[in-house]
């Protein structure tokens, strides 16, 4: 696995996302959460990002983790207005997470990220938080953002970034690049759209040599082969997919001729 930085962490280049599918209650699920946990760490994988807002996510990613804390860097995100709302959100965090200490707490979407933001740093410098981040889903916040990089206010962003998603390589990206600041992308597959949604079958064989049998990893390689990225966050509810998106953090990186390969023919078969 290829670790990259993160702030002060080095971290590896394919993490796991919880939306939704850490979201569980049954016992079948929390063990099924169990395993990809486990999977994780087989295939090297040590950054979890969750959220006060993913249900029971950061619970489950407590119980699950608990005797492994030192195997992985979690984040978590406060979404609300107002600081009390937001105020019992983070405690909430370090709560489910049973942890004195989280590595990267990030305003999610930029809401109320002025009151967030300011609460945040405070427990950085309580040595509570490690890294303060936003996160943003649309391009109208990226203009924000950039000011909040240039500022040093913030130690990292997670935007969206895939073949059809670009907008960042206009100006984020190059800025991150330039203040150092970590990029965590979100959605590298499209919530699973552009391996679901595909009305072709994609041809894989220019990736071959790279080890790649899947679209789904051709997709998450095209993101890592971007060095301005510091992690990509999957989510998956299939222990086994662990290792299958794994696979791209282990090759070298797409050269840029592949990468524009990947782009054309994910339009080719969506179309």
């Amino acid at each position: 696995m290829e670790y990259r930085k993160l702030g002060s962490l080095e971290v590896s280049v394919i993490g796991l996302g919880t939306l939704r599918t850490f979201d569980v209650t049954s016992e079948t699920d929390i063990f099924r959460c169990r395993q990809i946990v486990e999977n994780c760490i087989a295939s090297e994988v040590n950054l979890i990002d969750c959220a006060s807002m993913y249900g029971d996510a950061e619970k489950i990613v407590g119980i699950t983790t608990a005797d492994k804390r030192d195997k992985f860097y979690l984040t978590s995100k406060v979404r609300c207005e107002g600081k009390e709302e937001g105020d019992a959100q983070i405690a909430r965090s370090f709560e489910l997470f049973n942890t004195e200490y989280i590595d990267l707490y990030q305003v999610h979407n930029m809401i109320d990220w002025r009151t967030h933001l300011s609460t945040l740093e405070e427990l950085k410098g309580q040595g509570k938080i490690g890294m303060v981040g936003v996160t943003a889903m649309v391009h109208e916040a990226y203009p924000e953002i950039i000011k909040l990089m240039k500022s040093s206010r913030i130690d990292a962003v997670q935007i969206p970034y895939n073949v059809m998603e670009r907008e960042c390589e206009v100006e984020l990206l190059p800025v991150a690049e330039d203040f150092g600041i970590g990029v965590l992308v979100m959605e590298p597959l499209k919530k699973g759209r552009y391996v679901k949604d595909l009305k072709q079958q994609p041809d894989l064989t220019p990736l071959g040599d790279f080890g790649i049998q899947t679209w789904g990893q051709a997709l998450l390689a095209w993101v890592v082969a971007d060095q301005r990225v510091s992690a990509t966050i999957p989510a998956t509810s299939r222990p086994e997919r662990i290792f299958e998106n794994a696979l791209p953090g282990s090759t070298v990186t797409l050269p840029q001729e592949l990468r524009d390969y990947v782009r054309q023919e994910t339009e080719r078969c969506l179309s």
